[in-house]
């Protein structure tokens, strides 16, 4: 019997992560300027004592800047392989952290457990509508009263979205990329579309694009901060 494509598409990312010769990859640049900057109109920057989840933390990296002003730093991943390897990076940079195996739209932890939720860059794998809807309300689930989020996902210019097949409606199916080909991802348009999915839930939102031309690459984000 053949693998499903979520069984598939769950080894591809162990793989990618495992062979990974970085030690330890950079935070994402935008959540730091967003979180830890002052573009934000009414900024809640972290302190020591807040609790941080990251959904789809990699290797852990975007929790090392939390982790070193005194935040509690917790983390989900696609499987168990991948969130004891994403432990035992940030261990080895002495950040004590709890990873466990999670999904977007399922997220063990209890309702109100923390002050920040990050989401960067895994959205638009919830494949139609419902799904992403649902996902954004599993963010507001486990967000305290006060709690922001923090999110990005990939934007309308992104390479992976213009070499992608149009499906029809906001779906796509990745094409001539990379291991991810085949997969079917929903993609918005625009910081107001984002605006308007995380509104149905969040007491405020504020929105914005970030957009880079690397030489012969095309990386472009729609981002936003929402809070509980």
């Amino acid at each position: 019997m053949s693998e499903s494509p979520r069984a598939q598409s769950d080894k591809n990312w162990t793989a990618f992560y495992v062979n990974r010769r970085d030690p330890m990859p950079w935070p994402n640049e935008p959540m730091l300027k967003t979180l830890f900057g002052s573009y934000l109109s009414n900024p809640r920057k972290p302190r020591s004592g807040d609790k941080v989840l990251d959904v789809g933390c990699g290797l852990g990296q975007n929790l090392m800047p939390f982790a070193a002003i005194g935040c509690d730093v917790f983390g989900i991943e696609l499987t168990q392989d991948m969130a004891d390897l994403a432990k035992a990076k940030l261990g080895s940079r002495g950040v004590s952290a709890e990873i466990k195996e999670g999904r977007n739209r399922a997220i063990p932890f209890p309702d109100n457990s923390f002050d920040y939720v990050l989401s960067v860059n895994t959205l638009h794998y919830e494949s139609d509508p419902g799904s992403h809807a649902e996902a954004i309300r599993e963010f507001y689930r486990v967000l305290k009263p006060g709690g922001m989020l923090y999110i990005s996902t990939v934007g309308p210019l992104h390479d992976i979205r213009t070499r992608a097949e149009p499906l029809g409606g906001k779906l796509f199916r990745i094409a001539n990329f990379d291991f991810r080909n085949g997969e079917i991802m929903m993609f918005l348009d625009a910081p107001s579309e984002l605006a308007e999915y995380l509104r149905q839930s969040f007491r405020t939102v504020e929105a914005g694009y970030n957009t880079e031309q690397l030489m012969t690459r095309t990386l472009d984000f729609l981002i936003a901060a929402a809070t509980k």
